[in-house]
Formats: C-alpha cells, sequence, structure tokens
C-alpha cells in the first residue's frame, strides 16, 4: 500500500478533513485551524490508494522519539501500517501516543505499552492514556 508525505492539495480535500474530523472530534472551525495552524509544524503521512486517501498519521518529534499526535483510518490495516511506517522512518525512535478508551485497543494490538495521562482539556470527562512503543529490534 503506497505511503507518502502529503501535501497541501492532500490537506485542502474533503476527505482529508473527514479523517481529521475522526481523529480530533472537533467542529470543523477548529479543524481547519488545526490544518491551518498545527499540522505545517508536523510530519504528516498518508495512505494513498487509487487517488483516495485513506489514512493519515501527523507526527512530532520528540525528546524520547516520536508522538503521533492524529491518527485515522477510513480502511481497515492502514491505521497499523503508519505507525509501522514511522518506525521505519524514524529507527531508534520510542513512538509515542495520547488516546482513550476509542483507541486503546488499536495501540495495545500493535504492541505499545500504556500507563495513565493527564487529562486533555479537550475532553475533560475522559480516562487518557499515554502509549509507548519501544525501539524496534
Amino acid at each position: 500500500m503506497p505511503i507518502r508525505d502529503l501535501a497541501p492539495s492532500d490537506l485542502a480535500s474533503p476527505r482529508f478533513l473527514e479523517l481529521l474530523r475522526l481523529a480530533a472530534e472537533l467542529p470543523d472551525e477548529d479543524l481547519v485551524r488545526l490544518r491551518d495552524e498545527e499540522l505545517p509544524a508536523l510530519r504528516v503521512i498518508g495512505v494513498v490508494e487509487d487517488g483516495r486517501l485513506d489514512a493519515f498519521a501527523a507526527a512530532r518529534p520528540v525528546e524520547e522519539g516520536l508522538e503521533i499526535e492524529y491518527l485515522a483510518s477510513l480502511v481497515r490495516g492502514r491505521g497499523s501500517a503508519l505507525v509501522r511506517e514511522l518506525q521505519r522512518t524514524h529507527p531508534g525512535a520510542v513512538i509515542v501516543a495520547r488516546t482513550d478508551d476509542d483507541a486503546i485497543a488499536f495501540y495495545r494490538r500493535l504492541g505499545f505499552t500504556d500507563g495513565p495521562a493527564p487529562v486533555d482539556p479537550r475532553w475533560p470527562d475522559r480516562p487518557r492514556y499515554r502509549c509507548t512503543l519501544a525501539v524496534a529490534s
């Protein structure tokens, strides 16, 4: 499956906005702000098959490695492929993600360990987890 860095035209597409809505669960005006102001500072990759964007991940370097800020997929198996791609392109980096009950099983299946994380002000009533994937050997 083809994975590549997403171009500005990909990020401007309705399909990307749909994926970002899944990842961030915010109103459209906040999604546009996030896309235009936050994502340019992140590495944004996606699965694009037959011209159709099926999944994306946005990550940033952190002291211990790489942190996944956003990840969403409309096709089964694409999210795990994006995590593997981040591992491949950042050898020696620990991969970190913060999530809630909606996605904790996904990260556990991929081998992440998890523990409690501070409350996220965007979702103050949801338990949060800090997930860590050790360096691939």
